[in-house]
């Protein structure tokens, strides 16, 4: 996933942090700087998230249909069929930021562990799921712990908020 710049990764990070559907995020982000989330962002450390713990993700899945994805997804063996199910799941919902990269490359990309960190927020001790749902998909279906970012409701309220 090396076409596109680390920058340009974050910049795409705190978009979907200031544009999120959910409205606990929504709400959270209001009175806070972008530019302070976004160095917030880039400085945050990278760790591991255990993909078993999926169901502790509050927005991973949205709908009814990304559940229905999911299931499928979670009894997949066959990459093909993988790819497919992933593939209708951008149909239905298709990205707001286009990145270039197709959800085969995005699979090859996390198994060669080389790709962008997924963004967690971490809003009142539960995790939001921000930027990198295809990348969470492929870590489960690969059964490897995710690579993630996690910024922290505290942190950006005592340095990002707007006064």
């Amino acid at each position: 996933m090396a076409r596109v710049s680390k920058l340009l990764y974050d910049n795409i990070d705190v978009e979907n942090l200031f544009n999120q559907w959910h409205p606990d995020v929504r709400n959270f982000v209001l009175d806070l700087n972008e530019d302070c989330a976004l160095n917030i962002i880039k400085n945050t450390k990278e760790s591991t998230y255990d993909t078993a713990k999926f169901k502790e993700v509050l927005n991973f899945t949205n709908t009814v249909k990304c559940r229905e994805i999911l299931e499928r997804a979670l009894t997949e063996k066959n990459n093909t069929n993988f790819i497919t199910t992933l593939e209708e799941r951008d149909i239905l919902y298709p990205r707001e930021i286009e990145r270039g990269f197709s959800v085969k490359e995005i699979l090859e990309s996390v198994k060669n562990n080389d790709y962008h960190p997924i963004l967690f927020l971490e809003l009142n001790k539960k995790s939001y799921i921000i930027d990198g749902r295809t990348r969470f998909y492929c870590c489960i279906f690969l059964n490897v712990p995710a690579k993630i970012r996690t910024v922290y409701d505290y942190e950006l309220l005592n340095t990002c908020k707007n006064t």
